[in-house]
């Protein structure tokens, strides 16, 4: 069927038709649209199945094996067949060479096959034409070896296994096709095995115990004591214009100060085995606030018991942010280049955004300052007494910045705390602390959105982007709301959430801030 096998649909709509006796070529053929000589030679094929295997012939699946195709008898092939029988007869080693054999073939033809034809014409010719009977591979085992044999037999060591199965096929007669076949080794390995019994028995698969050289030992260690006491010095004593250890600047120092000399991969393995590895520096952030656990814990006191007729803000100043060509992540073609950003801008002018973010409520309001002062934080302290005048209580969360802290601010809120409500409050952060401030986050999903690739013409411009990023950002809250930090709305790259493991700060979104 190798020659003319169709799909197995139509050869079983033409074996069906055979068996109902309403099988004719030249219609099936046309009908599946396939020739005639191949339907003419399926319909051979079934009379052949019918005639020798009659109880098969409605078993779809089976098809008889296609005889073996001769050789085309040409008269290179024929010259071939004649001077074969007596090159193999003329060999008496254990083993036919092939390439010796068609050394031979060439002496004997007037027009021989080149050898990358031969070997396949002569091991195909060797198959069908000629009868091996192998010797055995292993005449006889000891018998005081058996015992041993069988109990690797049945051990569970692999490798005792694998030998004492070969050895056992080899002396019943099996091939070493065989032998490969039933412990999974390889050629080489096999023969090694038989060779090394033969020569001294089992006593050839006795794992020596490997002997450590006591010298080499000492060097070692000598060595690493040496490398010991470079590493703990700095490389400027040697004269070395490094603050650290390279693993090149090792070996050229231990190469001048000791002997014998060893080479870089000596010294990365000494190294290594001593246990030092090449680590990068963590930044810690970190606040040198005493007060610090107890600042964070009154923060997250009043969080947790928040009422409906109170508001928490978190406070900061986005900026300055200069009016310029920006840089920034773009989605672009492969074939694009990127854009360009002149590193010497004048700038068109410089804006503040002064913002406060209500968690409870995950809205922002903000102005433009011109500057950072303590008057401007009464000026937004304005703007959410009017906005938020029928709560009972907001609270201010900042940084410790000095306008945050300043007497004419604090005297201000205790004038307003006696006269009208909402009674404002404060809720500092920790010295040193920016990354903990939930609006950061917010900030960076601005810069993101509406400050990374922008070129605009004016400041008014750059306000009008903020403006309508902030006005959709809080229209998105009302209309699901959400706790800041629950969801993200928009591009904000981290999580606007308070906790004392946050860092809100996130310096590749707030790059454009400058």
């Amino acid at each position: 069927m190798q020659r003319y096998q169709l799909s197995i649909d139509k050869a079983d709509i033409l074996r069906q038709r055979f068996i109902d006796g309403e099988y004719h070529s030249w219609l099936l053929a046309k009908e599946l649209r396939v020739s005639t000589i191949t339907t003419w030679r399926y319909m051979r094929l079934f009379e052949e199945i019918r005639a020798k295997y009659p109880d098969r012939l409605k078993d779809f699946g089976f098809y008889p094996d296609a005889p073996p195709r001769p050789h085309w008898q040409t008269p290179k092939y024929n010259e071939f067949v004649l001077i074969a029988p007596a090159l193999i007869t003329e060999e008496q080693t254990a083993k036919l060479n092939t390439r010796i054999i068609w050394e031979k073939y060439r002496q004997h033809s007037s027009e021989a096959y080149q050898f990358s034809t031969f070997k396949g014409v002569y091991i195909k010719w060797l198959r069908d034409s000629v009868t091996f009977n192998p010797a055995k591979l292993l005449d006889h085992i000891e018998p005081k070896d058996m015992a041993t044999i069988r109990k690797w037999r049945l051990s569970n060591d692999h490798r005792l296994w694998q030998i004492s199965k070969a050895l056992m096929l080899a002396e019943k007669g099996a091939t070493r096709l065989e032998i490969i076949g039933k412990v999974e080794t390889g050629y080489r390995v096999l023969g090694q095995w038989l060779d090394r019994y033969k020569i001294k028995g089992l006593k050839a698969f006795e794992i020596t115990p490997f002997i450590r050289n006591k010298v080499g030992i000492e060097l070692v260690k000598e060595r690493k004591e040496k490398l010991f006491r470079l590493i703990h010095e700095t490389p400027k004593v040697y004269g070395l214009n490094r603050t650290s250890w390279s693993m090149t600047a090792l070996t050229d120092v231990y190469n001048r100060l000791y002997s014998p000399q060893i080479n870089y991969w000596q010294i990365c393995r000494c190294v290594n085995q001593m246990g030092y590895k090449y680590r990068k520096t963590r930044d810690m952030l970190t606040s040198p606030d005493p007060r610090f656990r107890e600042k964070i814990k009154k923060i997250q006191s009043i969080l947790q018991k928040l009422n409906p007729n109170e508001k928490f803000f978190s406070i900061d100043e986005y900026g300055p942010v200069s009016i310029k060509i920006k840089g920034g992540r773009t989605l672009k073609h492969k074939t694009e280049s990127p854009d360009i950003v002149p590193e010497k801008q004048k700038a068109k002018g410089f804006l503040i955004c002064t913002a406060a973010l209500e968690l409870s409520t995950n809205q922002v309001t903000h102005f433009y300052s011109l500057k950072k002062n303590t008057f401007e934080m009464i000026k937004l302290i304005d703007i959410l007494i009017n906005r938020y005048q029928d709560q009972e209580r907001i609270y201010l969360c900042w940084d410790a910045v000095s306008w945050h802290n300043s007497k004419i601010l604090k005297s201000y809120i205790e004038d307003h705390n006696k006269l009208r409500k909402p009674e404002i409050k404060f809720a500092p952060l920790p010295a040193c602390t920016q990354f903990l401030n939930v609006i950061e986050s917010v900030f960076g999903g601005l810069a993101k959105a509406v400050i990374h690739n922008s070129d605009y013409a004016s400041v008014d411009e750059c306000k009008e982007a903020i403006d309508l990023h902030f006005a959709t950002r809080n229209q998105h809250f009302k209309d699901h709301p959400k706790r800041a930090g629950r969801k993200i709305w928009g591009k904000e790259t981290v999580r606007a959430k308070f906790s004392e493991n946050q860092h809100c700060r996130n310096k590749n979104a707030m790059l454009g801030a400058k």
